[in-house]
């Protein structure tokens, strides 16, 4: 009897430390096999350059002509080097634009701007609000001030002004 008993704790232990493993693993798989299994990039592969033959230089002009040898046969190739083809590339303006409150930065086309980047200053808070009608707004804020810059395109090309309040 005592045996089944060691026997029946002995099973239970055992299942008990199986699960807990297998919960462990399932656990953390993914982040070993991502840290230990990941394969380093290729090197990137270059494409073979090919190099012109260069001619000698030409003798200078003091010294004898080199002796005449026998012309030399040689068979050349030529290798047809694709032209990318011509894009079509519309002018695209990146403007900065500084105003008591900060700094904004718009990607400016004739048709749209788009904002990269508005940076208030020290004690200013900024809000920014872009309409699929054609406009955008950045609003720099303080206690008792605010810069505005708005930026339309609805009604011809696009126009930056500022506004200091």
């Amino acid at each position: 009897m005592r045996v089944h008993r060691a026997f029946t704790y002995a099973g239970v232990w055992l299942a008990a430390t199986t699960a807990a493993v297998t919960v462990t693993w399932l656990g953390v798989r993914d982040v070993i096999h991502g840290a230990v299994f990941d394969q380093p990039d290729p090197p990137p592969v270059a494409r073979p350059v090919v190099v012109p033959p260069t001619q000698p230089p030409p003798p200078p002009p003091s010294a004898p002509p080199p002796p005449s040898a026998p012309p030399r046969t040689s068979a050349t190739s030529t290798v047809d080097i694709p032209t990318p083809e011509p894009t079509t590339e519309i002018a695209e303006d990146v403007r900065t634009y500084e105003v008591d409150g900060g700094t904004v930065v718009l990607s400016v086309r004739p048709e749209r701007a788009a904002l990269i980047s508005a940076t208030p200053r020290s004690g200013y808070t900024v809000q920014t609000w872009e309409h699929a009608d054609g406009w955008l707004r950045v609003e720099f804020s303080a206690v008792d001030r605010a810069s505005t810059l708005i930026a339309t395109w609805h009604d011809g090309p696009t126009r930056v002004e500022t506004f200091e309040n």
